[in-house]
């Protein structure tokens, strides 16, 4: 489940009184969900500096913490960037200071700097640390995910903001609660409907960007070479799956948080992601035991990272449906 960032602040203070403390941490979720911030307030922590009301990475760039970002027109990291980083943490550090590396949008990386990434977090140095921010876990290598504790941040600390899809997937998720709908059949006709959002958000995508393209071609293409064009061509390609892998998140969030709502309420809570749809998810909280409803967000949790590999996705969609709504 997603956290706000004071409460996932909270459980890795106790993680650091308890002595345990990863060496390397994916803080995820989407824009506004206060990465920086909580990978700031961490490493204030850690290296014992007061605390601030807003607390930036920047204030904090210098000798111990290492800021990697995209860079370029290409809005890539390069493997040079990653390696300079990799240089620093190498580097000697008073006693009691532990030395950070921070990847703000690490998702940019690609395959060569996170291939070259990889060594440094199977093997890190003594006294460091490795964060990495991102919006779109999705994209990295597995062999990445893997080798880090994933801290999933939540966009906002009220009602979640429903996009038309994301509304169109939770009224038949309602439909599919209030009726009572149960079996393979009913699981996969969720399903359905999960696939037909996807595809409309990614037609809508796919055409927002092509005309982004379009545009910036005509604009320049008598006064750039083509080669500049084609690397821009490249990039709308790449910014188009990216955004598409983000969507099918939010929508995957949205079924772990129709499970944690109905959690939830069994247990008498008070604050809900999804208040607007209530009544189902108070109906499923009177239907199910505290630990079905637990399978079930397990289900969606396993199916988040089979789709983080080269699983095919129909067949993982099907498969953690019937387990979850079948």
């Amino acid at each position: 489940m997603s956290f706000p960032v004071d409460k996932a602040f909270e459980l890795l203070a106790q993680s650091r009184e308890h002595g345990r403390l990863a060496h390397a941490y994916l803080i995820a979720g989407p824009e506004g969900s206060g990465k920086a911030e909580l990978a700031a307030r961490l490493i204030r922590l850690v290296n014992g500096l007061s605390a601030e009301a807003k607390p930036t990475l920047e204030s904090l760039q210098g000798a111990h913490v290492t800021l990697v970002r995209p860079e370029s027109k290409s809005r890539r990291i390069s493997v040079d960037a990653i390696r300079a980083a990799e240089h620093t943490l190498q580097m000697s550090a008073p006693s009691g200071v532990t030395k950070f590396a921070v990847i703000v949008d690490c998702e940019r990386m690609g395959e060569g700097a996170e291939n070259a990434f990889l060594k440094t977090l199977e093997e890190p140095p003594r006294a460091s640390m490795l964060l990495l921010l991102t919006t779109g876990p999705e994209q990295l290598l597995e062999t990445i995910l893997s080798r880090c504790i994933r801290i999933p941040l939540l966009g906002n600390t009220g009602p979640a903001v429903l996009s038309p899809g994301a509304r169109e997937l939770l009224d038949a998720l309602r439909d599919h609660t209030l009726g009572e709908r149960k079996g393979v059949s009913a699981a996969l006709g969720l399903m359905g409907r999960f696939s037909d959002v996807l595809k409309a958000e990614k037609a809508a995508i796919e055409e927002r960007n092509k005309e982004a393209f379009k545009a910036e071609s005509d604009h320049y293409k008598k006064t750039t070479e083509g080669k500049w064009l084609d690397q821009r061509e490249e990039y709308y390609k790449a910014l188009t799956e990216s955004e598409y892998l983000q969507v099918r998140a939010r929508l995957l969030e949205f079924l772990v948080a129709w499970f944690g709502d109905a959690l939830r309420l069994r247990h008498a809570g008070r604050h809900l992601d999804l208040p607007d749809y209530a009544d189902a998810t108070g109906a499923l909280s009177q239907r199910l035991a505290g630990e079905e409803l637990g399978r079930k967000i397990d289900a969606v949790e396993k199916l988040r990272s089979h789709l983080a590999t080269n699983v095919h996705e129909t067949l993982a969609l099907e498969s953690a449906f019937i387990r979850a709504f079948g």
